[in-house]
């Protein structure tokens, strides 16, 4: 029997996303190409991997069995090609870090920073992600360190992800200086529902999350503007035309807003993570160094 890591790697994909299509996008192959290898793979092992009930395919025992044995063996190819990659102990080539909007300016511009004077051959890219959308940048491995929420779904116990706490950030209402509430020293949600509201994008963590609580204390959000930069966002409350719900991270130095936080919120986890299979690159702990270095510097702000 000789497997194929190529089609181990869409077998392990489709345990993940769950139908053929998914893996397609995913990998950027067509879907009849997707199942054309997982028949070959299924030639090579001399089993089948793949049964259908009704209308959805499944993985059989067999299937994820190979699954749970592929994982591991990935990964260590992955170590593998990396200590081939990196005989050198100097950091260098192309290397991708992403993270969430409010973290790239107070935490990932800073890393970037650093790692760029301290290895002149390392090139930094960095990319802004949803935190929802780390798992899939992470498992694909097309972010080589990725800065994400802890939402507690199960991703940070993935056997194939390593995962440094770096901080907690409470979330905090926003409000011009003059607001009627601005005396108070926190607020509840169903203080908020006669109030016009500044919101992130549609599909967002925050564009999503912010309506939900309004919604479950009672009210629809009254939105008097939705944008992508939270710089804007607090522009827009200060200019009295809003309030708004934002990370204290996000909102920095700030001082035109008054921030207020808000009975029943939780803190949320920030995390570094990055393939397991990876550590042992110099740069990535290089840039996981370079990005702790910056949280505690930006906390200490």
């Amino acid at each position: 029997m000789a497997l194929n890591p190529v089609r181990l790697r869409l077998l392990e994909a489709f345990d993940r996303l769950g139908t053929i299509r998914a893996v397609g996008r995913e990998l950027d192959l067509s879907p009849s190409t997707v199942s054309q290898q997982l028949s070959v793979l299924e030639a090579e092992t001399g089993a089948a991997l793949l049964e259908r009930r009704g209308r959805t395919l499944t993985l059989t025992p067999t299937g994820a069995l190979l699954v749970e044995r592929a994982r591991a063996l990935l990964a260590q190819m992955d170590a593998i090609e990396v200590e081939l990659a990196e005989v050198e102990s100097e950091p260098s080539g192309r290397f991708r870090i992403a993270g969430f909007a409010s973290v790239i300016a107070p935490i990932l511009i800073p890393a970037a920073r650093s790692l760029a004077r301290q290895y002149p051959r390392l090139e930094v890219e960095l990319i802004e992600v949803e935190p929802h959308e780390s798992t899939t940048a992470v498992q694909r491995g097309t972010c080589d360190v990725v800065i994400t929420v802890d939402q507690e779904d199960g991703f940070l116990l993935d056997p194939s992800v390593h995962s440094v706490p770096l901080t907690t950030d409470p979330l905090l209402l926003i409000a011009p200086l003059d607001h009627r509430l601005a005396a108070q020293e926190q607020v509840t949600f169903s203080e908020l529902q006669t109030e016009s509201w500044a919101l992130d994008a549609p599909g967002t963590y925050l564009g999503e999350l912010v309506p939900l609580i309004c919604r479950r204390a009672g009210f629809e959000p009254r939105v008097a503007g939705r944008f992508t930069s939270y710089e804007v966002v607090i522009d827009h409350v200060a200019a009295g035309l809003s309030i708004a719900v934002l990370p204290d991270i996000a909102i920095g130095s700030r001082t035109d807003v008054v921030r207020k936080p808000i009975t029943g919120m939780s803190e949320r986890k920030i995390v570094a993570t990055a393939r397991k299979g990876s550590l042992q690159r110099s740069a990535v702990a290089a840039a996981l160094a370079a990005v702790q270095r910056a949280t505690d510097e930006a906390v200490a702000r």
